[in-house]
């Protein structure tokens, strides 16, 4: 009997990429499922950037030459610090631009460090043109990072009323990974021998369950695509 999805709009970032997907890291890295599992998503998302693009929390902007590449102008903002390397200096919450000025926003890793995420995600609607689109990201899971400005985690219904509550149609959605991909990334963060032969083994085992018993009740996170309605 077909099992009922846990997350009925969501789909795999691993099923639908022709050939091999290549991560940025070794597949003996602990952090290896979540990284594969976040970059084949923005992969997929990574198809909808085009014309203007502003990157919202962008860092060192890791993904201006890969994923959003197919930007016809980039610009990232951020708070300045010796993390980032902003163009524009502003707050998610109060971007510092003008109504209707991009094509594309882009925003990943960040809402779980944003304090009031709605006010943030409208925003990010009122800077967009009529027909944009946002690519966003943001972990179901992942230990406590960026103390004390680790705010939120969001469920698959929770996440779904943020988009559509700031005036979002949402287009695509990505699990990152399905519940094997979740413990096997647990048990990287937990388990105590290093070797990489052990983080190899680990990795393989658990991915490969993902991808072939497809339990999806748990995941790592999201990633999706939203548009601002013509």
């Amino acid at each position: 009997m077909p099992r009922t999805p846990s997350h009925p709009l969501a789909k795999h970032p691993l099923e639908n990429i022709p050939g091999a997907f290549k991560c940025s890291l070794p597949v003996s890295h602990r952090a290896f499922i979540h990284t594969l599992m976040l970059e084949a998503s923005l992969k997929q998302c990574g198809t909808y950037v085009q014309g203007v693009t502003l990157d919202v929390g962008c860092g060192r902007k890791p993904y201006e030459k890969t994923f959003f590449a197919g930007a016809q102008k980039y610009v990232g903002m951020d708070y300045l610090t010796d993390r980032s390397t902003p163009d524009v200096v502003g707050s998610a919450t109060d971007i510092p631009l003008g109504d209707a000025s991009f094509d594309t926003v882009v925003c990943t890793e960040v809402l779980e460090h944003v304090p009031d995420p709605l006010k943030a995600l409208r925003e990010m609607h009122r800077v967009l043109k009529p027909g944009g689109h946002l690519v966003l990201s943001t972990p179901m899971y992942w230990p406590r990072h960026e103390v004390p400005y680790d705010y939120f985690r969001y469920p698959y219904d929770g996440l779904l009323h943020l988009v559509k509550t700031s005036g979002f149609d949402l287009v695509q959605l990505y699990n990152r990974g399905r519940s094997y991909a979740f413990i096997g990334q647990i048990i990287q963060q937990t388990q105590p021998i290093g070797a990489q032969p052990v983080n190899w083994l680990i990795n393989r085992f658990f991915l490969w369950c993902d991808l072939h018993l497809k339990q999806d009740i748990h995941t790592l996170g999201w990633a999706f695509v939203a548009q601002r309605p013509k």
